[in-house]
């Protein structure tokens, strides 16, 4: 259909402008206005519609990371924006709907009702006590959900050598336990090489109690560390390293 709207165009304009060259070459200039101004509407006429503008749909930023101390803290905070064509008194005062998910990660809690400021920001402050996912909806007339934000919340290790010095193939029993308590969480027991990159060369699980402990025959003295490799309840985490030398007492 339009192929053959524009057909009838070029027709038309074709013969709007034979049109205005004879009335010009007959000292009647004034046809020309005439024959371009019928020319203009039928181009108006002939051609499609103009798209109708759809409305440009809000977003909804949201963050959180974990504060150094106390353990397990937690700070949540977000957006609610708008484009720059819209009034900025579209994103004060909205309310956003925040919840919670703990691994498995598919049941939600609500856990708070928030009020974005004249900025539309909003923050909440939260304990976890595991890795946490949160989701952020804003109650806009068509709601709209934030992309969700996992917390890792790292285990803490407690590490420790029952001797920090051996005679040569000693043993050596290294130790420790896991906070929060995680009992069968896996633990690897590394050694530093000289380049200080650890690698791993003793593995076992924690206890009911979320402790454990290794027995090990020490050839040659070293740094030794333990690290919990993460998991689905607890992020990863290291404890702090000590040192066993190996030598005559």
């Amino acid at each position: 259909m339009i192929g053959c709207n524009q057909g009838r165009l070029h027709r038309y304009l074709s013969a709007s402008s034979v049109f205005a060259l004879v009335m010009t070459g007959r000292g009647k200039p004034r046809f020309i206005c005439a024959a371009l101004a019928a020319a203009a509407c039928a181009c108006a006429l002939l051609l499609p519609p103009a798209a109708t503008a759809q409305p440009a749909v809000p977003t909804l930023v949201l963050g959180a990371h974990l504060y150094p101390r106390p353990f397990g803290l937690t700070y949540v905070y977000g957006h609610a924006e708008v484009p720059p064509t819209e009034p900025a008194t579209d994103v004060a005062g909205q309310t956003v709907l925040l919840y919670a998910s703990t691994f498995p990660f598919t049941a939600w809690t609500q856990v708070a009702t928030l009020t974005t400021d004249f900025e539309g920001y909003y923050a909440y402050h939260q304990t976890i006590g595991q890795n946490t996912t949160f989701r952020a909806v804003w109650q806009s007339a068509a709601p709209v959900q934030a992309k969700d934000r996992l917390v890792k919340l790292p285990m803490k290790l407690s590490f420790k050598a029952s001797h920090h010095r051996v005679r040569p193939k000693g043993v050596v029993t290294f130790s420790g336990a896991g906070r929060p308590a995680h009992p069968g969480a896996k633990v690897d027991i590394q050694q530093a090489d000289r380049h200080g990159r650890y690698r791993t060369i003793s593995h076992t699980l924690a206890t009911a109690g979320s402790t454990f402990h290794v027995r090990l025959r020490v050839k040659k003295g070293g740094v030794y560390r333990a690290l919990f490799p993460g998991d689905g309840l607890f992020g990863i985490s290291a404890s702090r390293p000590v040192r066993v030398t190996v030598g005559k007492h």
